[in-house]
């Protein structure tokens, strides 16, 4: 009997543990609140030539990111700005956009949703105060996955 009571005793204290540091967590969506600059386009599985130089293989991505990205508004942006009410502001040359934007899944998941009903998923890998990295496979013809690197600026 007593060692049934030692048992729900250390049962109750790791719930309550487990719970609290839960509590302490800080929310995917509150770290991602803030304004956002795009560091770096990767093509994960593009094929790389032994002797393309940098220059060469810059000219590459920037080509494979406008054809990935005709259609696609997140793709034109280079600030992100997330505010706390579930707006998105994309910011690019000459260009702003408003949508609305969520955390879905277990925190890893980021989800936009557009005016015209159109509604993005986009995996988020990586989240810290000062970066993140969003990965998606492209629907077009070019192999493999893109990862759009984010540093905060403010």
């Amino acid at each position: 009997m007593k060692i049934g009571i030692q048992y729900a005793s250390f049962f109750g204290l790791a719930v309550l543990l487990f719970i609290t540091l839960l509590s302490m967590a800080k929310s995917p969506e509150i770290t991602l609140e803030g304004e956002w600059k795009e560091l770096v386009w990767e093509y994960e599985k593009v094929d790389k030539i032994n002797d393309t130089t940098k220059e060469d293989y810059n000219k590459i991505t920037d080509y494979v990111k406008d054809v990935v990205g005709q259609d696609l508004v997140i793709h034109k942006a280079e600030k992100w700005i997330f505010c706390p009410n579930g707006k998105l502001i994309l910011k690019g040359k000459n260009y702003s956009k408003e949508i609305a934007w969520n955390i879905k899944g277990r925190g890893n998941i980021l989800e936009l949703k557009y005016d015209d009903s159109n509604t993005e998923h986009y995996s988020l890998t990586e989240l810290s105060d000062d970066r993140f990295v969003l990965n998606f496979d492209t629907d077009t013809h070019t192999r493999g996955i893109a990862r759009l690197t984010f540093t905060k600026i403010n």
